[in-house]
């Protein structure tokens, strides 16, 4: 759920407002986490842009969440081991939700875990091994092009 300061940052970004006059006018109240959705928020036209990308990402990403579910399920046991296989859909699941918000901590999240992902050796069939990759260029893209370094507002 969006708290109240971030849908009113990001009505401010609908409405046409740049990062930094928004920061300049919130800063404040609660300038740490002003700082936080202001830099974790995307600008709506790069989500009109990069749809289509991040809908491809969605999908792979989805699959693979299915995929942990079906297996974590399907040992028809309710054990230890049931609740320890449910524990990477259920970060993919927090992971799909920031990135369907176009979130920036989910692109680097995504990124940072499917690399980390590559080495399980669960994951070295042809594939998971394809979607792995394409979920690593994708988020990494993604994480480059919607939020570069010289958006991110930094207060020393």
């Amino acid at each position: 759920m969006a708290s109240e300061l971030e849908k009113k940052i990001d009505g401010l970004l609908l409405a046409g407002e740049g990062k930094k006059n928004i920061w300049q006018k919130l800063k404040k109240n609660e300038p740490h986490k002003i700082l936080f959705y202001i830099n974790n928020i995307s600008h709506p036209a790069d989500r009109k842009k990069f749809l289509l990308v991040n809908l491809i990402l969605v999908l792979a990403l989805t699959f693979i969440t299915v995929k942990k579910l079906l297996t974590a399920f399907s040992f028809g046991a309710v054990d230890i081991s049931l609740f320890l296989s449910l524990v990477v859909p259920t970060i993919n699941i927090y992971v799909l939700q920031e990135i369907l918000r176009f979130h920036r901590m989910g692109y680097r999240f995504l990124f940072v875990l499917s690399c980390l992902s590559l080495v399980q050796p669960e994951n070295h069939h042809a594939q998971e091994l394809g979607i792995l990759l394409l979920m690593i260029v994708l988020s990494g893209f993604l994480y480059k092009k919607m939020f570069p370094e010289k958006d991110v507002i930094k207060v020393s």
